[in-house]
């Protein structure tokens, strides 16, 4: 049995909490949420959100592809696996075939903090689409990657760099050497350039999911995550509406991005 430590815990009231006060009123203004709803996460880490959506009555999935994380989710959701109402799966979502592996599609799926870490990010969303029930919602957060913390450097060790704001921008050499310099380990530095690489604007996922077949039901931008109410204390704060509407500049200055899309 894996040992569930106090930031684990934290982790997932944090992801459970953020859920059900910001994701789940947000998603039902689109789609009203009803028991047996199935729903899939996909990046569910610690297991939050989908102790949400079984809370909400959903009959829930989760996959991960960090093995440390879905064990620990396992432990975290050990009740609701044991009556059926949740499973989490270890697996890359690519090996999955939502056509011959699924015994029915999804009402509503969830990507949180997600796909600005996925490699072929269009090639995802058309993969993605074909888990969806014609009537189902998906839901995507994500920081655009040239807001101030958008390489994620805040998971960095230094204390200094993990609170320094668009230093990620900078060429890779720079960024690379900067992170070299102030002590981080190879492996952290590895993980922080993946994000750099994998980057995403607000552009340019509207542009792939409209690509592969996506609408737009409901869209919100956030000057100050929601998240940040249970991370940090922050009160969070939607955009202003005129930056909002201001191609490239928002991106610098949004925190995260809410969408709720469906099938065109």
């Amino acid at each position: 049995m894996i040992e569930l430590q106090g930031n684990h815990s934290r982790y997932f009231q944090q992801q459970f909490d953020t859920t059900v006060e910001f994701i789940i009123p947000f998603i039902e203004r689109e789609k009203k949420i009803e028991k047996g709803m199935r729903f899939l996460e996909v990046g569910s880490g610690y297991g939050g959100v989908c102790k949400a959506f079984t809370n909400a009555g959903c009959k829930v999935t989760g996959i991960e592809l960090l093995d440390h994380a879905s064990a620990i989710a396992k432990e975290f959701l050990k009740e609701e696996i044991a009556n059926g109402s949740a499973e989490i799966i270890a697996k890359n979502v690519y090996d999955i075939n939502p056509d011959a592996d699924l015994p029915e599609k999804y009402d509503i799926i969830l990507l949180k903090d997600t796909i600005e870490h996925i490699h072929g990010q269009a090639q995802f969303v058309k993969h993605i689409i074909k888990f969806l029930k014609p009537n189902g919602v998906i839901f995507f957060a994500f920081p655009p990657w040239l807001m101030p913390y958008g390489g994620h450097q805040q998971s960095l060790d230094s204390k200094f760099l993990e609170k320094l704001p668009y230093f990620h921008i900078l060429p890779t050499p720079i960024y690379r050497g900067i992170m070299k310099a102030f002590g981080e380990i190879e492996g952290r530095i590895i993980d922080t350039l993946e994000v750099k690489e994998t980057q995403i604007s607000i552009n340019r996922f509207e542009r792939i999911t409209k690509a592969a077949g996506f609408s737009i039901a409901q869209r919100e931008f956030y000057l100050i995550n929601p998240s940040y109410k249970y991370k940090f204390g922050a009160k969070p704060r939607k955009q202003f509406a005129f930056i909002s509407a201001l191609p490239w500049i928002r991106d610098f200055v949004t925190t995260t991005c809410y969408y709720v899309l469906k099938i065109k």
